[in-house]
């Protein structure tokens, strides 16, 4: 992550290469394609670059060693070989070492979220069955008051002021009034963005975006109220994050830079807003996603000896 930042910091500092990254079509950034553009880069810069990655590799070599040092018995041939940077030239920053970062970050980063949603959908259906597992042992009395009890919760937790959507103006305010407590009528997106990149370097990394919800999030979720699932807040905060990095995040570097981030202000939706749909108005699950689960959580039910 280090790295990445520093790197991106350093590419973003030549305002050509910047340019192509803000006109380049999303999949060349992908692919790595527009590591080719690296060849048109300033010297100073890719001198930079070149310590950078003297730098990393010096880590990655620390780390190998104290690997070796934890393991007996080392297995060579089962050693992960870092792909984010090429080995073969340890002295030059060159076009392969930027596609290689690009291509690996991206992956990494999509793997991760990918992971994330099938957790969730799998703690969603987990709850699901553990309701009527609970519902299954009671008497016909016992299971209409807990039906009751649930529907009310449930009632209860969507009954929350309606939420701004992620990154508009109106939302935005509202941090700067009530998280920042600034007067509202001196907000500007200039000195907002300042505020909130909080170490400084002119990027907004994905932990410094999520900050910027906690106080939409304390609309829908209490940490006191039993309705409320603290998991889901956290899987809400995660899908406002990877909404505003689809909208600003032009370059998808996974970063959103202070010239992002100002022409995300500048487009007409950012005057709209919209709303925001929470997961308690989602689908997280199909019935037969439900189905198959309730069926393989039954089985290991019954393998463990839990059911008659």
């Amino acid at each position: 992550g280090r790295y990445l930042k520093e790197v991106v910091q350093a590419l973003e500092s030549d305002h050509t290469f910047r340019k192509k990254l803000e006109d380049a079509d999303a999949k060349d950034i992908k692919s790595g394609k527009i590591a080719r553009e690296l060849n048109f880069v300033d010297h100073n810069i890719r001198n930079k670059l070149d310590e950078l990655k003297r730098r990393e590799l010096e880590r990655l070599r620390h780390y190998a060693i104290q690997e070796q040092e934890k393991t007996s018995g080392l297995d060579r041939s089962k050693l992960k070989i870092p792909v984010h940077i090429d080995h073969k030239n340890p002295t030059r920053f060159e076009v392969d070492d930027l596609r290689k970062l690009i291509q690996q970050t991206t992956q990494d980063l999509e793997q991760v979220d990918q992971q994330r949603k099938k957790d969730f959908s799998q703690y969603e259906m987990q709850k699901e069955f553990e309701y009527e597992q609970d519902l299954a042992k009671l008497s016909p009395d016992e299971r209409k008051k807990f039906e009751e009890k649930h529907n009310q919760e449930i009632k209860k937790h969507k009954d929350h002021p309606k939420l701004h959507h992620p990154g508009s103006k109106q939302q935005l305010e509202e941090v700067w009034e009530e998280q920042d407590h600034m007067n509202k009528v001196d907000f500007d997106p200039n000195s907002f963005f300042h505020l909130h990149d909080l170490d400084g370097n002119g990027l907004w990394d994905e932990n410094e975006v999520k900050a910027l919800f906690l106080k939409e999030l304390d609309k829908m979720y209490d940490p006191n109220a039993s309705e409320d699932d603290l998991t889901e807040r956290q899987e809400e905060m995660e899908r406002m994050r990877e909404h505003i990095f689809k909208e600003a995040d032009i370059d998808r570097n996974d970063l959103i830079s202070y010239e992002e981030f100002l022409a995300q202000t500048r487009r007409n939706e950012y005057e709209q807003d919209e709303g925001w749909q929470g997961l308690d108005e989602q689908e997280m699950y199909s019935q037969q996603e439900y189905e198959q689960y309730q069926q393989q959580r039954m089985l290991e039910l019954q393998q463990a000896g839990e059911l008659g």
